[in-house]
Formats: structure tokens, C-alpha cells, sequence
């Protein structure tokens, strides 16, 4: 522990953060509260006397009362704290210090002075070679959950398909407001033989990460490594993959594939290197490498460290470094009232409109839907029609959104938006089959999947039917939710609602294809591919969605939200599908109040 964290600590314990008043200590309680010897504790306030951090009246023999003032605020000591340029290890046990101490319920703007000096835009002069010195602008964003994976073939969740589309780049991708195909790292393409045939005409002088240039060569081998991954329905029919230039590729299929260029927007079909560009697949997946505006130079459980890809095809990215740093408790300090110094520019998880004129606040709505769904390969579920439906009609999902408030935005009947059927149904008229055991439900380890699940298990106690709760790692959910009865899960939505249904029926990934086996399904998803129109592929798949909610084998729960706040000075602010915003778009407006650090 560093002398700034042990003068914290005491600061915290014994004086409540209080200048200039007398405290009378003993080196054994010092000794104690800070887990080392005496003789450490006399070398640790010798250092503190030196540098004027404390003033002391040594008491005299062994365990007399020593007097000692904290001549430092906490401020002035985060002001020191932030000028020694501090690690992602040193911040998460500095935060993790003052939470032990119970400092945040006592004091708020404790909280909001740490973060502060910690987060936002910092900046400062450095050399670039062959260039006179620029402002090299680095962003710190606080964030609360880590990233389980950066293989776009493996992502899922909001936040790590976000990252992925910051890393990487799609060969199109998809317009949801104008509802268009747009080019990316292919420029053109066209279908023949009625859509077996795809040939895609790839940008030139595009260049990855590792300053290699895209052909078509790494196109073929991110699609060939996908039958060896969760994502390999989206390869599903593909008989060849042929390189027919260095910038032209060609898919054929077995059967028509009208559908194929809407999947290739997914950034499952991110494009990378030929053989991860001479990484291991779990090296590649440590540190991807790929064409996207940002590239990673670090990443661990507690940092996510991105710089500009200076040759990135679409325009450098304006902001030059960005570091995500993973503070798991870390969402409850943004809800202090008073930030006292310079404010956050940017906080990805804002949940209310404290009145600061200095802020701006984004919401996106809609942004997925927590669901129930049903384990279909027990036969004792399968067959138990009357089970299902009881539990669909106990839970009102108004009331749900109601008394558990953010991020639940509002009920949901289905995953697309429609209104399938009444929920409205009279329990006194099931035929209920009650199980021998207790019903087991399973979700993973987060803080709303917590609370969704004891207020299920709170409500369905109400009608006398008991259910036990088990949260897993989100690593291991979908391989462990086959042993549950009833899985809480997220439906997440891409820009393509094509996309996402087929990601929902398909993915290995999904909790859906893990627990419901049906032939229906596939063939039903088939036939949708099959289709010219869009328009008529999307029904197909919504009729499939409506008989799976009608038989009760998805229960939609209610649709999210994310709000953010960011400071009137960043610009190029957008909320994206997941909620987050796209970091080459931001930049800073320069003004005299903004100080470099």
C-alpha cells in the first residue's frame, strides 16, 4: 500500500475526514486498522511528518496515546493522487478503500471529487515523430461491468458488441433509420443464380491494426473460422468461399440466401486477419487485432485501453486514447448531487437529471428485453402446458417495472414490439399441475437479474409455488442454464431486427437454441433466408416468435434503458442500438474554462 492510500486510510477511520482537530491514537490501533507492525507504523508517520501531511505529539513508552493532526482534505489528497499518474490497479484499490471505510454514505462529493480528478478527458503535450507537438487528448471512462470477450464471433452482450464495432469493421452494414445496406470495408457487391451466389468488391489500401493490408484472403478466413465457433449459423448452407482477386470474394450456397448481405451487418461477421495475424486463437482474443477506428493496446479484467487507429479507412478517430476502466460497484457514486470540481465528460450510465447546467443527458429506450424462457428439453416442462401459462398470468409485468424502476423501461409482450395476446388471464381457470420440487431458475450475476429474480420469486410465493434462485458467472450461463427450469436471459437487439431474430433462434450462444430443440424452428428460419423481401422475412419470423410466446415458451418481461450524461463540451454524442456511444465520433470543443492536465 502506497503512503497517499495509508494516509487515506486513516484519515477516513479515525478522523472522518476532518482537518486541524486532535486525534489521540495508539501505534497498536494504527498498527491494527492498517494490517501492519508497529515498527512500520512509526516509519509510515515519519514519512507523513516529512511531507506535511500531518503534525504529531509522540506520546511517550510503549502503547501511550500519540496526538496527531491530518493537516490534508481529502480533495487536496486526490489532487496528489491524480498528478502521480495513477495505474487501473491503483485507482480500483482506492475506490475499493474509501467504500470499506463506508466514506460515501457519510460524504457524496468525497465520491464525486475522486472521480472526477480519476475520469474525463485528460490532456497534455506530447513529441509525435515527424510532426511539431500536439494536444493528445485521452479519455477515462468509468464502467461496472468487464468484457467477457472481444472475438466478435462470441459476443452477446451490449457492452461487448459495442466494443467489437469500435475494434473492428463489417464487409456492410445497416442503416435502421433509413433502413439501408451500407457499404464498409466492401464498396459493392451482387447476387446471382437467385441468391445462392454473393460477390463482394472490397475498399483498397485498407489496413488492420498491425499495419497489414485487408485482401481477400482474411475475408475467406473469418468466415471459414466461423463453423468452429457459436456463430456458425450464420454460415449455414455456405458450400464455397472463393477469392477471386485480392479485393473481390465470392460466397455461394447451396440453397438462396436473399438474406445473406442483411446478416453480414452483424459484427459476428467482422472481418479479421488470416490466421489472427500470427496470434494464437486465445492470444487474438486477448488482444484482437482488426480494422475498426480504435485498437487495443491493453486489456485485463480492470482495463479496456484503446488508442487512434491511424490509418483507419473511414477518418481518424478525433479523440486520441480511451481507457475503459471496470469498476464493479462503481454505478452508485454517479447519483451525487455536487460535483465540485471539474465535472465528467462523459458517463455512459447516467440514471437521472441532477439539474446540472453543464451536462447534457441522452436517453435510448428499448434497448433490449428481459425475457423468461422455459428449459423445453425436460419433458416434465415440455408437456406441462398448464404450468407454463399459470406462472405467464401470475406475473404482472407492469407492476414488475413499477416497483423496480431503472434500467426496466417498460412491459413487454414480445420482442419486436407486437401484441401477440391479452395477458389478461383468469387464474382460477388453469388447470394447473403442480411439480414435486421446487421450480429452479438461473440467471446470470448482475444487479437487476438479481432483483428480477427474487420479485419473481416474491410473487409466485404469493400462489404457493416455490422457486430457487441460482446465479452463475456469465461465462459459464449458457452451458450451466440447461440444468434449470426457467432461465432469466436478455434479448439484445442489433440494427437489423432480421439480424437479432436469427441470432435469438440459431446462436449457440443464445439461451433460446440451448433450451428449446424444435425442428419448427429451423425450418422456419430456412424459409425466411429463402425469401426476396425483407418485409416478408421478418413476418415469417415474427409468426414463429408469436407461437413460441403463445405457448408459453418465452415469456418477454419488459424492454431497457440506458441514460447518459456527458459535459456540453463533448461532441458528436449518439446513443447507439446498445446505449453506448461511438467513440471516433467524439470530439472536444476547446473553450478558456477547459484545463489540461
Amino acid at each position: 500500500m502506497k503512503l497517499l492510500e495509508y494516509y487515506l486510510h486513516l484519515f477516513t477511520a479515525f478522523s472522518r475526514c476532518i482537518t486541524f482537530q486532535k486525534v489521540q491514537l495508539t501505534r497498536k490501533e494504527i498498527s491494527n486498522e492498517l494490517q501492519c507492525s508497529e515498527r512500520t507504523v512509526t516509519n509510515v508517520l515519519n514519512r507523513m511528518e516529512d511531507k506535511k501531511w500531518i503534525e504529531r505529539n509522540k506520546g511517550e513508552g510503549r502503547g501511550n496515546s500519540t496526538t496527531v493532526i491530518f493537516l490534508k482534505t481529502m480533495e487536496e489528497m486526490l489532487d496528489y493522487f491524480d498528478s502521480d499518474s495513477p495505474k487501473q490497479e491503483d485507482i480500483i484499490r482506492l475506490v475499493s478503500l474509501l467504500e470499506t471505510n463506508g466514506l460515501y454514505h457519510e460524504r457524496e462529493q468525497v465520491y464525486s471529487s475522486l472521480l472526477t480528478k480519476l475520469f474525463g478527458l485528460k490532456t497534455h503535450t506530447i513529441p509525435m515523430e515527424n510532426e511539431e507537438q500536439q494536444d493528445y487528448e485521452h479519455l477515462k471512462i468509468p464502467y461496472f461491468r468487464s468484457f467477457n470477450s472481444l472475438d466478435p464471433s462470441a459476443v452477446e452482450r451490449q457492452s461487448e458488441r459495442h466494443m467489437v464495432e469500435q475494434i473492428f469493421n463489417t464487409l456492410v452494414t445497416y442503416d435502421k433509420g433509413n433502413a439501408k445496406i451500407l457499404p464498409s470495408l466492401a464498396h459493392y457487391w451482387e447476387q446471382a443464380n437467385d441468391g445462392k451466389e454473393w460477390t463482394f468488391y472490397l475498399r483498397k489500401g485498407i489496413y488492420f491494426h498491425d499495419n497489414k493490408m485487408l485482401t481477400s484472403k482474411d475475408v475467406k478466413f473469418s468466415f471459414e473460422r466461423l463453423c468452429h465457433t457459436p456463430s456458425k449459423w450464420i454460415i449455414r448452407h455456405l458450400k464455397n468461399i472463393n477469392c477471386v482477386g485480392r479485393h473481390a470474394i465470392r460466397f455461394e450456397f447451396s440453397e438462396p440466401m436473399y438474406g445473406w448481405v442483411m446478416l453480414l451487418s452483424s459484427p459476428k461477421c467482422s472481418i479479421v486477419p488470416e490466421n489472427y495475424g500470427g496470434k494464437s486463437k486465445e492470444e487474438f482474443a486477448a488482444l484482437p487485432i482488426g480494422t475498426g477506428p480504435y485498437l487495443v493496446k491493453k486489456q485485463d479484467k480492470n482495463l479496456l485501453n484503446l488508442r487512434a487507429h491511424s490509418l483507419y479507412f473511414n477518418g481518424r478517430a478525433f479523440i486520441d486514447e480511451i481507457s475503459i476502466f471496470i469498476l464493479p460497484t462503481i454505478e452508485k457514486y454517479f447519483r451525487a448531487k455536487n460535483v465540485l470540481q471539474e465535472p465528467l465528460f462523459y458517463i455512459p450510465f447516467s440514471i437521472r437529471d441532477d439539474g446540472d447546467s453543464k451536462y447534457n443527458y441522452l436517453q435510448r429506450n428499448h434497448l433490449s428485453v428481459k425475457y423468461l424462457m422455459w428449459n423445453m428439453n425436460k419433458e416434465n416442462i415440455k408437456s406441462n402446458i398448464s404450468l407454463r401459462n399459470r406462472i405467464t398470468s401470475i406475473l404482472s409485468k407492469e407492476q414488475m417495472v413499477k416497483e423496480l424502476g431503472y434500467p426496466r423501461f417498460q412491459k413487454a409482450n414480445s420482442f419486436t414490439g407486437q401484441e401477440y395476446y391479452d395477458e389478461t388471464r383468469s387464474l382460477d381457470d388453469q388447470g394447473y399441475l403442480e411439480l414435486d420440487e421446487p421450480l429452479i431458475l438461473m440467471t446470470y450475476e448482475l444487479t437487476p437479474n438479481v432483483d428480477d429474480s427474487k420479485w419473481i420469486q416474491s410473487e409466485l410465493a404469493k400462489y404457493h409455488i416455490e422457486l430457487d434462485i441460482i446465479q452463475v458467472p456469465y461465462s459459464s450461463f449458457i452451458e450451466k442454464s440447461k440444468q434449470a427450469d426457467l432461465v432469466l436471459s436478455e434479448f439484445v437487439s442489433e440494427n437489423s431486427l432480421e439480424v437479432s431474430l436469427n441470432n435469438l433462434f440459431l446462436s449457440e450462444r443464445s439461451v433460446f437454441s440451448n433450451l428449446c430443440n424444435l425442428e419448427e424452428v429451423y425450418i422456419t428460419v430456412d424459409e425466411s433466408k429463402r425469401v426476396k423481401h425483407e418485409e416478408e422475412r421478418i413476418n415469417l419470423l415474427k409468426q414463429l416468435e408469436k407461437d413460441l410466446i403463445n405457448q408459453d415458451i418465452i415469456v418477454p418481461l419488459y424492454s431497457t434503458y440506458q441514460k447518459a450524461s456527458f459535459h456540453k463540451d463533448l461532441m458528436g454524442i449518439s446513443l447507439s442500438t446498445v446505449g453506448l456511444v461511438p467513440f471516433e465520433k467524439l470530439f472536444f470543443r476547446k473553450n478558456k474554462n477547459m484545463k489540461g492536465k
